[in-house]
């Protein structure tokens, strides 16, 4: 059904009601046809920011200020609920969507072709591309001189170096080979560190932890939904190892070995940066080592089940972290 016989639909057929032209009735519906397309737009846009992903990536973006304030050197800790905290999320959440927007723009003919973008509103055909790209574009300098006049200049320079690496290399190395996933998982552990300067207006060494466990943590998590929607990809034309490691044996060894890494990586605050031990110590262990058991239990039989229940495990596992290490720290 195209987007116009749908939109007809929604609507019955003059005299097919008991109202006809002229009634209260008619009258009653023609009143709320704009109101629906206002709610059916307003809906649109809110799938093209991606709102949900966006914020799990803002809660990474708080861990980092909090981080900050409470152990960089020089920094006197302050009230989480700041000024420069709201600017951050604000800032940062105009960004993520601006992104989302731009990186669904470029994969439009891709979003098409699988099942579970295809509902998309761009690959739907119900939002404009232009107005797509117009938004996209708009809202990243929006959202990058926000944070550069109210955050700071480095907080800034961090946040479009997150949006150009996912818009302009992650989206299009996509369709090319298989390590993109590398490319997406450096532009996916960026946010912590937008919180971090935003507190700081620095790079704080013992703050790259936080980067660190983001980055490993985001290749089982996403090698786990790419086998879930393994056939998808396939039909949309992106090479993911999921797709061209047909029995799964690579994807496997590379979800339990990156999960492996996470165990010590989740450590580093506590045991290279002697922040956050204690408490943070014991919880990173045992939720690490929980997650490797679920790694571990797909890798032996890589069901679509089995790589469900990793990618719930992996979104518990990463707030659980980083909310234990601010408490922590």
């Amino acid at each position: 059904m195209s987007a116009d016989k749908a939109a007809l639909a929604e609507y019955p057929v003059e005299g097919e009601q008991d109202g006809v032209a002229g009634t209260p009735a008619e009258a009653s519906r023609e009143a709320s046809r704009p109101l629906s397309a206002t709610v059916s737009f307003a809906g649109d846009l809110l799938q093209l920011s991606k709102m949900r992903v966006n914020l799990l990536a803002l809660v990474t973006v708080f861990a980092g200020f909090a981080l900050g304030q409470r152990t960089a050197p020089g920094v006197v800790p302050g009230n989480l609920l700041s000024l420069q905290l709201l600017h951050v999320l604000l800032g940062s959440f105009i960004l993520a969507a601006a992104t989302s927007i731009l990186n669904q723009y470029l994969e439009i003919a891709q979003d098409s072709l699988m099942e579970r973008t295809a509902s998309r509103p761009l690959a739907a055909g119900r939002f404009s591309p232009v107005v797509a790209r117009f938004l996209g574009i708009v809202l990243s300098l929006l959202g990058l001189a926000y944070i550069f006049l109210l955050v700071n200049p480095l907080c800034a320079a961090v946040s479009a170096v997150t949006a150009g690496v996912y818009v302009f290399f992650y989206t299009p190395l996509k369709r090319v080979t298989s390590f993109s996933l590398l490319v997406g998982a450096f532009a996916g552990a960026l946010p912590p560190v937008i919180g971090l300067t935003a507190a700081t207006g620095e790079l704080v060494p013992s703050g790259w932890s936080i980067f660190t466990i983001q980055f490993i943590w985001q290749i089982p998590h996403f090698l786990a939904i790419a086998w879930m929607y393994r056939e998808d990809y396939g039909r949309a034309g992106f090479p993911m190892l999921t797709v061209v490691d047909r029995e799964g044996k690579v994807t496997a060894m590379q979800v339990v070995g990156w999960s492996l890494a996470l165990v010590p990586a989740s450590l580093m605050p506590a045991a290279v940066f002697g922040f956050a031990a204690g408490f943070y110590f014991w919880v990173a262990l045992g939720a690490s080592l929980v997650f490797l058991a679920f790694a571990a239990g797909f890798a032996i039989n890589r069901t679509r089940e089995r790589a469900r229940s990793l990618v719930i495990v992996s979104i518990i596992y990463l707030p659980v972290i980083q909310i234990t290490l601010v408490l922590g720290s």
